[in-house]
C-alpha cells in the first residue's frame, strides 16, 4: 500500500511539474548598456565619477523596467536582466521591476551576455549604441573607447551588438528587439534585418549631442516594441556566423597590439591590429575579451 502511495504522488506531481512547464511564460534574457538609454549624451553621464552619473542610472532602471512592463503584457515568464556597462554595477537593484531578477557586478566570462544559455527563448538589447566611428550617435565605440577602433569577425565590422548576438546564436536564441539611438537602431537593420522590433529613444546630432523623444513617448516605445517582439520571437532567426571564426582586432595605436602577442593563438595583421581563429565562439569570444584587456594594460 505504502508502496502505491507513494507511485501515486510521483505521478501526480509528475503531471504537476509537465502542467507548470507547459503553462510558464517566455524566458527572457535583457542585456542592458547606457549609452543608448533615454536622457544619456555625455560620457559624465555615464561614469560613476561624475556628479552626474546618479541621474542616468535612474533613467537605465526606467528604460528596462519600460521593456519589462511591456514583456509582462505579452505573458512572460522569467525575466533575466544583465546590467552591461562599464563595472556593470549600475542599475540600482530597489529600482528594478520585482518581477525580474538583475546580474550586476564584473568581471563576467560572458560580460553583456553573461547569464545567457539554452534555456531561453527570446533576447532584448536595451540602451545600445554604434560601432567605433559612426558619424552622428550618441558615444560611438565597441567594447573599448580607449583601445578598439574596429572587431572584424570572419571579415566582417561589427558592432557590441552584433558580438554579442553571436553569442545569442551560439545558444540558438534569437534577438528580438534593440533599442537606442535613430543610428543604432539603423545599424541594427542592416545587420539583421527586418527581423528584430527596434525603439529608437532619442536622436543624435552628433557624438555628444541628441534630440530627445518626449520621455512617456520614448517609454510608451519601448513597453510596446518588447510587447511586439516577444509574440514575434518564433519568426526571427538568431544571428549566426559560420565556423571556424576569423577574429582581427584593430587598435587605436600600434603599442596596443604589441602584448596581446604574448598570447600563442595570436598574430600580427598589421601595425595596429591582430587576428586569431577559433573553432567555438564561445572560446573566441573569451579571447578576444582577454585581448582586449591586454592591449589595455
Amino acid at each position: 500500500m505504502h508502496r502505491t502511495l507513494t507511485l501515486l504522488c510521483a505521478w501526480i506531481l509528475s503531471g504537476v511539474s509537465v502542467a507548470a512547464a507547459q503553462t510558464r511564460g517566455p524566458k527572457v534574457f535583457i542585456s542592458v548598456d547606457m549609452e543608448g538609454i533615454w536622457g544619456v549624451v555625455h560620457s559624465n553621464q555615464v561614469s560613476d565619477a561624475s556628479p552626474e552619473y546618479a541621474a542616468a542610472r535612474k533613467w537605465m532602471a526606467d528604460d528596462v523596467n519600460a521593456v519589462i512592463a511591456g514583456l509582462l503584457e505579452a505573458g512572460a515568464g522569467e525575466i533575466v536582466v544583465n546590467d552591461s556597462h562599464g563595472s556593470m554595477r549600475n542599475i540600482p537593484a530597489d529600482l528594478l521591476n520585482p518581477k525580474a531578477s538583475l546580474i550586476s557586478g564584473s568581471p563576467k566570462p560572458l560580460s553583456m551576455m553573461q547569464g545567457i544559455d539554452a534555456t531561453f527563448d527570446a533576447v532584448m538589447f536595451v540602451g545600445y549604441h554604434a560601432r567605433a566611428g559612426t558619424v552622428a550617435s550618441i558615444l560611438d565605440h565597441t567594447i573599448s573607447s580607449g583601445t578598439i577602433r574596429a572587431i572584424r569577425i570572419n571579415g566582417q565590422e561589427l558592432p557590441e551588438m552584433g558580438i554579442n548576438a553571436a553569442i545569442a546564436a551560439y545558444y540558438k536564441v534569437p534577438v528580438v528587439m534593440l533599442s537606442g539611438d535613430v543610428e543604432t537602431c539603423a545599424q541594427a537593420k542592416a545587420l539583421f534585418g527586418d527581423g528584430p522590433v527596434t525603439a529608437a529613444v532619442k536622436e543624435a546630432t552628433g557624438r555628444y549631442a541628441a534630440r530627445m523623444f518626449p520621455q512617456d513617448e520614448a517609454r510608451a516605445r519601448l513597453k510596446a516594441a518588447a510587447k511586439e517582439a516577444l509574440g514575434r520571437r518564433s519568426t526571427i532567426p538568431a544571428f549566426r556566423l559560420t565556423a571556424p571564426f576569423t577574429f582581427e582586432v584593430e587598435f587605436l595605436n600600434a603599442g596596443q597590439a604589441e602584448m596581446p602577442l604574448m598570447l600563442g593563438a595570436v598574430k600580427r595583421a598589421s601595425a595596429r591590429s591582430v587576428t586569431f581563429t577559433a573553432g567555438d565562439y564561445i572560446e573566441g569570444f573569451k579571447l578576444l575579451r582577454a585581448i582586449i584587456a591586454l592591449a589595455a594594460s
